[in-house]
């Protein structure tokens, strides 16, 4: 199903992109799937239990499928055109990300929180806000960009604290709020023979 939407809307791409765009499409989907059935606001994240649950989800929707995913595709390409810019060198590559710099400590501080919970956390609430399109890579990025953020300012230790106290958390709620006003691409995309990479 969601192969063919792909194929219909991008079909005149060379067969790499074509596969990229295809991965992206479904791991999107599934994910918006996952939000609408409430399994990305437990508390205790299980991937089995997620993707049993996910299952009983679509074979309860199946009639009522197909409507949901091409209603969902319309906004993805929509989201897609804005949120993605693709790169073809890695001199452009370069180029676009060389202003971004991580403090040393983030990786310590990326050990200390539960980093799966707080991912599906901020993919829902993304989704919830309308940006369907390169979820778990935006997700990724938000995520790290607050918690650098926090510790360029406060050091490692109070971004921990921030993290259980729940204060990150609202930072990240804050910051996907505001994406309503920010018309720029997130999510840079280089393509190199089959290989992709992301930021």
């Amino acid at each position: 199903m969601l192969s063919e939407l792909v194929r219909e809307h991008f079909g005149d791409m060379p067969r790499g992109e074509l596969d990229a765009i295809r991965e992206f499409v479904f791991r999107d989907f599934m994910h918006y799937l996952a939000t609408r059935a409430g399994i990305y606001n437990w508390k205790r994240f299980s991937e089995n239990n997620a993707r049993l649950r996910l299952c009983m989800y679509v074979e309860k929707m199946w009639n009522k499928l197909w409507d949901i995913a091409n209603e969902w595709f319309n906004l993805w390409k929509l989201k897609w055109n804005q949120r993605v810019r693709l790169v073809f060198s890695e001199e452009e590559f370069k180029k676009a990300t060389q202003s971004v710099k991580w403090n040393s400590a983030l990786e310590e501080v990326l050990k200390k929180i539960n980093l799966t919970e707080l991912r599906l956390f901020v993919i829902a609430n993304l989704i919830r806000n309308g940006e369907v399109a390169g979820v778990e890579q935006i997700a990724e990025y938000l995520i790290r960009d607050e918690l650098n953020s926090i510790v360029e300012r406060h050091g490692p230790q109070k971004a921990a604290e921030m993290y259980k106290s729940g204060a990150l958390a609202s930072r990240l709620l804050e910051r996907i709020s505001s994406l309503k006003n920010f018309t720029d691409p997130l999510l840079l995309l280089k393509f190199d023979f089959g290989r992709i990479q992301s930021y």
